[in-house]
């Protein structure tokens, strides 16, 4: 009997470190994001004044000068905001790179959470059927784990829909899913298994990073094949990103585009 709990409690311990890892990858990730959008705007809103304003009067501040002080200090003006653009074009490559590296570890914390969960269960099971021979060790056993059974932190997080107003970067559609067991291989040539953290969509290039929100947990997915092909659907969640997000059916979720 001891046995079957001390096991049990090392895969409650090590899903929860999982779930840790998970959330503070996916604090970093909100970040990175964050940052590469700042860069993005910064570009956008130069490319805006050049289009409007195109390259007279750049020659006309030039020309405006009357002192040769006064061309130094315009040339000098002209010099610093090229410098501002290469800085941004600079920040936003690497910005994109952190996004796929950061996308990448947070894939492989949810495989792993989703992992430590499924070896958590059985381990449930097991120590359920060892005990059920001393229902009065069970029932200590089990008011035991509700007494020092803290509910998981949920993530400090804005509203959602607050969020989708405020960034403009979150979208909502219906998304279905694979089974939790699916094996087979994607229209990208990828081979998917229970853990794959891949999703499909009619469109979106293969290898496309695309982070979901479903009630309250999140989970980033790579376009590795095409569907779902009933109307009204645009994903279909792989099965790690069902685990990772809990979810099941036909349901409206929240997502974004973070890297293609």
């Amino acid at each position: 009997m001891g046995r079957a709990v001390q096991r049990l409690e090392t895969a409650c311990a090590k899903s929860a470190r999982a779930h840790a890892s998970v959330e503070r990858a996916s604090a970093e990730l909100d970040r990175i994001v964050a940052d590469q959008q700042r860069a993005r705007a910064r570009l956008r809103a130069r490319v805006r004044t050049m289009y409007r304003s195109g390259d007279a009067p750049v020659i006309s501040t030039l020309l405006s000068a009357s002192t040769f002080q006064g061309l130094a200090a315009r040339m000098d003006l002209l010099q610093r905001m090229s410098r501002q653009d290469a800085e941004d074009l600079r920040t936003l490559a690497i910005a994109r790179a952190e996004v796929e590296r950061a996308a990448a570890r947070s894939m492989e914390l949810q495989a792993a959470e989703a992992r430590a969960f499924d070896a958590t269960a059985r381990e449930v099971a097991r120590a359920r059927t060892e005990l059920a021979a001393s229902q009065s060790a069970l029932r200590d056993y089990e008011t035991r784990a509700a007494a020092g059974a803290k509910k998981p932190v949920a993530p400090k997080r804005s509203d959602p829909m607050q969020r989708l107003r405020g960034s403009g970067e979150w979208k909502t559609a219906v998304a279905s899913h694979y089974g939790r067991s699916f094996t087979g291989r994607g229209a990208s040539g990828e081979t998917i298994g229970p853990y794959s953290m891949i999703v499909a969509h009619r469109t979106l290039p293969f290898g496309t990073l695309i982070e979901f929100e479903y009630r309250g947990k999140r989970a980033v997915a790579r376009v590795a094949d095409r569907g779902p092909h009933t109307p009204g659907r645009v994903f279909d969640l792989g099965p790690g990103v069902v685990r990772t997000l809990d979810f099941a059916g036909v349901n409206e979720v929240l997502y974004r585009i973070i890297a293609r």
